[in-house]
């Protein structure tokens, strides 16, 4: 896998010329270096899945940022056999059962979405003898989410340092790892880009009171993953306070400046997870 993403970073390099081969000269080594920390993370996720004797995959719903943390899972679980149940089939969830359920990792614990996950771990926890929820944001002033929380026997990834202090904090057995859209294959996404995308969320979790010109926030406008990535590619710099934008734009080469929304995950994920890239937070 290392060998084939350098061989795909040094040919992307040799396209460049000038400042922009330089720049994403720089890029490539950030993301090698980042490679081995996401497949450290991969291999820490497998060890808890890869012994069980059936697993199923309970498909939380979302936007286009949710829908590359699903294509990222199935690229994980490539070498497992399992089944794929969306919340929405609520019917056949409900009659489900086995023995290791993955929830889909999320933001959907915290802010203004956090409706949906609480209800689905409580089913879930009743039809399968082990549960682990996927690399995942948590807010424990929610009450609903810490009450979920505190009474949970799950298994709970957090994605970044925040979510992991605050599950420790309420003692619910947590590990670390990368948010699974970072085990999705971007290699064919990846090419040089041309301006800047500004793409800032305009639902509830935006805590903007204006948006900035040109405006679009691809994670409601597209209409697919595939268009959501080349929207990403074909542009030179991003900024956004989406987190998984942010975690696309990183991962194709981009310079990308960010906000925080609402609550904690944006900063606290390019802190944990892009720190070799180059993201950075924008001032004011």
């Amino acid at each position: 896998m290392l060998k084939k993403l350098k061989k795909s970073l040094l040919a992307a390099a040799k396209s460049e010329s000038g400042r922009g081969r330089k720049d994403l000269a720089s890029a490539d080594d950030g993301l090698l270096r980042m490679q081995q920390e996401i497949e450290q993370s991969r291999r820490k996720l497998l060890s808890y899945i890869s012994e069980a004797k059936d697993v199923t995959f309970i498909r939380s719903p979302g936007n286009i940022g949710d829908h590359l943390i699903h294509a990222g899972i199935r690229q994980l679980l490539r070498s497992i056999q399992y089944k794929e149940i969306p919340f929405k089939r609520r019917r056949l969830l409900e009659r489900s059962h086995g023995h290791t359920a993955l929830i889909s990792g999320s933001g959907g614990w915290c802010g203004p979405f956090h409706r949906v996950m609480p209800q689905l771990l409580e089913i879930v926890e009743r039809r399968y003898e082990r549960v682990i929820v996927l690399p995942s944001s948590v807010d424990i002033s929610v009450p609903v989410v810490r009450k979920t929380l505190e009474h949970t026997k799950a298994l709970f990834f957090a994605r970044e340092m925040e979510s992991y202090r605050q599950l420790k904090e309420l003692g619910v057995r947590a590990e670390i790892a990368h948010d699974c859209a970072f085990y999705f294959d971007f290699r064919p996404y990846r090419r040089p880009g041309r301006g800047r995308l500004l793409a800032y969320r305009t639902d509830a979790e935006s805590v903007s009171r204006e948006m900035p010109p040109k405006n679009r926030d691809i994670s409601r406008w597209c209409d697919s993953l595939d268009e959501w990535l080349w929207t990403i590619a074909r542009h030179e710099e991003i900024e956004t306070d989406r987190a998984h934008v942010m975690i696309a734009g990183a991962m194709l080469g981009k310079r990308v400046l960010y906000r925080a929304s609402s609550y904690h995950k944006v900063p606290e994920i390019a802190r944990y997870a892009l720190r070799h890239l180059p993201v950075r937070p924008l001032e004011g």
